[in-house]
């Protein structure tokens, strides 16, 4: 593989290295590798017509715009360490141009389109080169910032899009600080044989519902939709910090409370109650929970008194599933939003909870704030 570091930059915002390079189509394809969509959560390929046009253009060996590339969190270090030292750009392609070590950030459709090329055996030519653009950082608040940045001037990447990319890169290092806890590709919770075992796709939907202190989006009014995530879009870095700290720190005490739970239910009549916290539902009720009632420290308080009980809790039932259960039952026999409906009860019981400080048990506030009622 044959990869030429051409130039190198700061960008003095963030104090984050940004190298160029230039590769040709056949070996970019290479540095990807075949998984290069792997974390891309239900991210549909696009059919516009302007990709259409890129595919002709290609094929007659159009150039096509840079492509931005984020380097895996565990490579970032000796890479800068190269680049602190003053080494070479040689040093610097040798380390660059290993093959399953980037996220692509911008420039996936073009990527989809160039492999197609391939499958189908077309002959690229060795001089028709690509431009790239390594985004050297690992620090989460860092990627948001360049994310905004990337779509600055241009249709606006959606945020729950950009929380994946956000979570693609970080995964690793949430696992590693929070103990025990392991991020899986599929949807279905039910395939988890062990506690703080849960799905990618829910906890990157968790972190939307905690950034938007929503767990389901607001349908009725798009504008306000729109303006709680152009709210989120246009916070400083050390907000959008200060807001990952505080959800990974809540999602470490939910592991917590997992596992204590998972042990209790893990001889139930209902072998689907040990994975209760590890449905989506539960997950993005829980967290918005959270952010819209934890609004003060006094009410933070709560919920952080709330949430210890509840990892102290012995009793047989202590989500109250049972209760929880005969409220679902009729939700799904009326002629309402199931799914609506069942994030509210969720969302509400959850509030009602860090409201009495944990001294209600869960079977209580499921009947006291059901939405059906």
């Amino acid at each position: 593989m044959e990869l030429n570091v051409i130039g190198r930059a700061t960008d003095k915002r963030t104090n984050t290295p940004v190298i160029y390079a230039q590769i040709n189509i056949n070996d970019y394809l290479t540095l990807v590798g075949d998984n290069f969509d792997e974390f891309e959560i239900q991210r549909k390929r696009e059919n516009h017509k302007a990709y259409k046009r890129m595919k002709a253009d290609i094929s007659q060996g159009a150039l096509l715009p840079t492509i931005t590339l984020a380097l895996k969190p565990e490579i970032v270090d000796k890479v800068k360490e190269t680049i602190n030292k003053s080494g070479s750009n040689e040093e610097l392609s040798k380390l660059l141009k290993i093959s399953n070590q980037v996220y692509i950030l911008d420039g996936l459709q073009r990527t989809y389109i160039l492999r197609d090329f391939k499958n189908n055996e077309h002959e690229f030519d060795n001089d028709h080169k690509l431009l790239l653009e390594f985004w050297v950082e690992k620090e989460p608040k860092h990627l948001i910032y360049r994310l905004i940045v990337l779509n600055a001037g241009q249709k606006p990447m959606s945020l729950r899009h950009q929380l994946e990319l956000l979570f693609m890169t970080m995964h690793k290092r949430i696992s590693s600080e929070i103990k025990g806890l392991n991020l899986y590709k599929e949807k279905d919770e039910t395939r988890r044989s062990s506690p703080k075992h849960f799905s990618f796709y829910f906890i990157v939907t968790s972190y939307h519902s905690f950034q938007t202190k929503n767990a389901t989006p607001n349908k009725e009014n798009v504008i306000a939709q729109q303006m709680t995530e152009e709210k989120i879009n246009y916070a400083t870095e050390d907000e959008f910090d200060n807001q990952f700290q505080t959800f990974k720190k809540y999602l470490m005490t939910y592991s917590e409370i997992d596992e204590k739970i998972f042990g209790i239910y893990k001889d139930s009549d209902k072998p689907s109650n040990k994975n209760w916290l590890a449905k989506e539902n539960v997950m993005n009720s829980f967290f918005a929970a959270i952010s819209d009632y934890g609004r003060n420290d006094e009410k933070e308080e709560r919920i952080n008194l709330a949430l210890e009980k509840l990892k102290s809790f012995t009793i047989s039932d202590p989500l109250g599933l049972a209760n929880y259960s005969k409220i679902s039952e009729k939700i799904s026999m009326s002629k309402k939003n199931i799914g609506l409906m069942t994030k509210k009860l969720l969302k509400n019981g959850f509030e009602e909870f860090f409201r009495s400080r944990g001294e209600k048990q869960l079977a209580e506030c499921w009947i006291s704030e059901s939405p059906i009622y």
